[in-house]
C-alpha cells in the first residue's frame, strides 16, 4: 500500500471511530430505554449481528479482488449513512425493525473491515505491523476521547436525533475522504479453504493465534462489548456522566498504547500478556465480591489500560502470523478462519450471558457474568504469548 493510501485509510479509520463509538456505547443504551431495560432483547439482536457478520464476510472474501476491493470498501460508507437515516426515520419504532437495521449495519461493517484487513496484512512487514496498528489505535483513541463526552452533551442538551444528524454529516465527510483512495491492492487468488487447512493444521503458531482470538471473543470482545457500557450506565444514570467517564477511560487507553509503542521501539520481549489478564480477572472478582462504584471503576481502568495493550497486540499478531512460513498468499483464508473462530467465541459469550441473565437472575448477575467471561481472557493471552514467542524466534532466525 502506498504511503498516501495508508494515510487516507488511517484518517478514515479515525473519522469512522466517532460513529463506531456511538454504536458501541450509546446505541444499546438508546434501545435499552425503549425496551424498558430488557437486556435479553439486546443480546438477541447482537448475536444476530455476529452471525450476519460471518456470513457476509465469507461472501465478500469469496468474491473480492483488486478490481472491486475499492468499490466494496467505499460502499460501506453510504450503507453507514443509510443505517443512521433509518434511526432518524423510525425513531422509537426502530425496535420493530431492529434486525433489518442490524443486518444493514453488518453489511456496512464487513464491507469496510474485510478490505481493510486484506490491505493492512498486505502492506506491513512483521517489524512495522505492531507499530502501525498501535498508531491507528492511537488515532482511534483520540476519537474515543472526544466522542463520548460530546455525544453525552448533545443527547442531554438536545436529543439522540440531533446526534444522529451530526453522525450523518460526519459519514458524508468520510465519503469525501474516501475519494482520495485510488486503488486497494488485494490478492486475486480464489479461496482455498481446504488446502489452507491442510497446510496449517500442523502450524502451531497459526493454531495458537486462532485459539487466542476464540477465547478473546468469549471474554473481552464478546458480550462484554455490550455488557460493560450497560453496567456503567446503570450505575451513573445519565448519558452525560456516562460519556464523561468513557472519555477519561479513552485517555487511559491512549497512554497505554504509547507505552506499547515504547516497548516495540526498544524491542522488549513481550511475555507479560497473561499477567495483565490475571490482574484484570482479579479486579473483576472484587466487583463480584463488593459491587461498589469504586471496584467497578478500578476494573474499568485496568480494562482500558492493560486490556487495551492485549487488544492491540492481538490485532497486530493475528496479522503478522500469516506472514511466516510462506503463508502470505493465504490472507483471505486466514481472515475467514480466524473470523469463524471469533464468531463461535462470540456465540458462546452471548449465550452464556443470556442464560445467566434469564435463568439465574439476581442483583449481581451482570457483575458475575463479567467475572466469568474475564477468566477466558487469561487463556487467550497464554496462546497470544505462544504466538508472539514463535514470531520473535522467526525474526531472529531470519
Amino acid at each position: 500500500m502506498e504511503q498516501k493510501n495508508r494515510k487516507y485509510i488511517a484518517i478514515i479509520s479515525f473519522l469512522r471511530k466517532f460513529i463506531k463509538v456511538f454504536f458501541s456505547l450509546f446505541f444499546n443504551i438508546y434501545i435499552l430505554k425503549i425496551v424498558n431495560n430488557d437486556l435479553s432483547f439486546i443480546i438477541k439482536y447482537s448475536l444476530f449481528g455476529v452471525i450476519a457478520n460471518l456470513i457476509i464476510g465469507y461472501i465478500i472474501l469469496k468474491f473480492i479482488n483488486s478490481k472491486n476491493a475499492s468499490i466494496i470498501y467505499k460502499s460501506s460508507f453510504p450503507l453507514l449513512i443509510l443505517t443512521i437515516a433509518l434511526l432518524l426515520i423510525f425513531k422509537e419504532k426502530i425496535v420493530k425493525y431492529i434486525f433489518i437495521i442490524k443486518f444493514i449495519e453488518s453489511i456496512a461493517e464487513m464491507c469496510y473491515s474485510v478490505p481493510y484487513e486484506l490491505i493492512i496484512i498486505g502492506s506491513n512487514n512483521n517489524k512495522t505491523m505492531s507499530s502501525f496498528v498501535a498508531n491507528v489505535n492511537i488515532l482511534s483513541g483520540i476519537a474515543t476521547i472526544l466522542t463520548p463526552i460530546f455525544s453525552g452533551f448533545i443527547i442531554q442538551e438536545f436529543s439522540y436525533y440531533m446526534l444522529f444528524i451530526i453522525l450523518m454529516i460526519e459519514a458524508l465527510i468520510i465519503i469525501a475522504v474516501s475519494f482520495k483512495i485510488k486503488d486497494c491492492t488485494v490478492s486475486d487468488k480464489k479461496l482455498e479453504i481446504k488446502k489452507f487447512f491442510n497446510i496449517t493444521k500442523d502450524k502451531k503458531h497459526i493454531q495458537d493465534i486462532y485459539k487466542c482470538m476464540f477465547y478473546r471473543r468469549i471474554s473481552s470482545q464478546g458480550a462484554m462489548v455490550e455488557l460493560l457500557p450497560i453496567v456503567l450506565f446503570l450505575r451513573l444514570g445519565t448519558e452525560m456522566d456516562f460519556g464523561t467517564y468513557n472519555s477519561v477511560f479513552a485517555i487511559i487507553s491512549i497512554l497505554s498504547l504509547q507505552v506499547l509503542k515504547i516497548i516495540n521501539n526498544k524491542n522488549i520481549k513481550k511475555g507479560f500478556y497473561p499477567y495483565l489478564a490475571i490482574l484484570i480477572f482479579v479486579s473483576s472478582l472484587f466487583v463480584v465480591y463488593n459491587a461498589s462504584f469504586l471496584t467497578l471503576l478500578i476494573y474499568y481502568i485496568l480494562m482500558n489500560s492493560l486490556g487495551t495493550i492485549i487488544e492491540s497486540e492481538s490485532c497486530s499478531i493475528v496479522y503478522a502470523a500469516i506472514k511466516t512460513d510462506n503463508l502470505v498468499d493465504y490472507k483471505k483464508e486466514h481472515i475467514l478462519i480466524y473470523n469463524i473462530y471469533m464468531t463461535i467465541g462470540q456465540i458462546i459469550s452471548y449465550s452464556l450471558v443470556y442464560v445467566l441473565y434469564n435463568y439465574f437472575y439476581d442483583v449481581n448477575i451482570l457483575s458475575i457474568s463479567v467475572s466469568i467471561l474475564m477468566f477466558f481472557l487469561i487463556i487467550s493471552t497464554v496462546y497470544l504469548k505462544r504466538t508472539q514467542t514463535y514470531l520473535e524466534k522467526s525474526e531472529e532466525a531470519g
